[in-house]
């Protein structure tokens, strides 16, 4: 059985640079998928397809048809014996974990793990692995009064319609609850509301790539 690597479109286009690098790497230990949206090869039955994002993630298991086994990105990476961990150490960050991710709890692992391996120092949070309440425009639990008024007031409207100053003014709640001076997230969505809110975040890729600091 193969395995096929499906990248990013979004973190390809947030972070154009750790993107080249991963794919560089990955095309030398399997084939790279086009975009999981419009990708039509027939793959056979119990071939592996590795992805990092969210969206793709969903948007595989809602193939027609679908035979492909799943595997997360970090948690291969987290397994390869010849990986080229670059070397973070000094850093100190908080995780965001995606709410998304609630029922794997093998992506949890593996994150801190890499982490770990980074020689990155993590500052755990009350809110994190199945109790994160969020996912940047597209999942958030707000408890300041103000907050949940706003969202009260919009019954049934997507996060990702709010005005851009709304989101700012929900996420900047999520910002307060972090201690370090940096938050990793893996969640291209999350990484976009950490930073709408007004917090500094770095998507957990781009440290595997050594592309953070560059």
């Amino acid at each position: 059985m193969s395995t096929i690597y499906f990248p990013s479109c979004n973190f390809t286009k947030a972070s154009p640079e750790a993107a080249k690098r991963l794919r560089a790497y990955m095309q030398e230990k399997m084939p790279v998928a086009g975009c999981c949206r419009v990708d039509k090869t027939p793959y056979p039955a119990g071939d592996t397809a590795l992805y990092f994002c969210q969206a793709c993630r969903e948007t595989l298991e809602a193939k027609e048809n679908n035979q492909l086994l799943l595997e997360n990105l970090f948690v291969w990476l987290d397994k390869q014996a010849d990986f080229p961990w670059p070397d973070y150490r000094g850093l100190t960050v908080n995780v965001q974990d995606c709410w998304r991710d609630r029922g794997h709890p093998e992506i949890f692992q593996a994150v801190r793990s890499c982490l770990g391996k980074l020689g990155v120092t993590v500052v755990e949070m009350e809110e994190n692995r199945e109790n994160s309440v969020f996912c940047g425009n597209l999942h958030f639990e707000p408890k300041k009064p103000e907050n949940v008024a706003l969202v009260a007031s919009r019954p049934g409207v997507p996060l990702y319609e709010y005005t851009q100053e709304e989101q700012a003014q929900l996420f900047a709640e999520q910002v307060e609850k972090y201690t370090a001076p940096l938050t990793v997230t893996y969640c291209n969505r999350c990484t976009l509301g950490v930073r709408t809110g007004g917090g500094k975040a770095v998507h957990l890729m781009e440290l595997c790539m050594g592309a953070y600091g560059e």
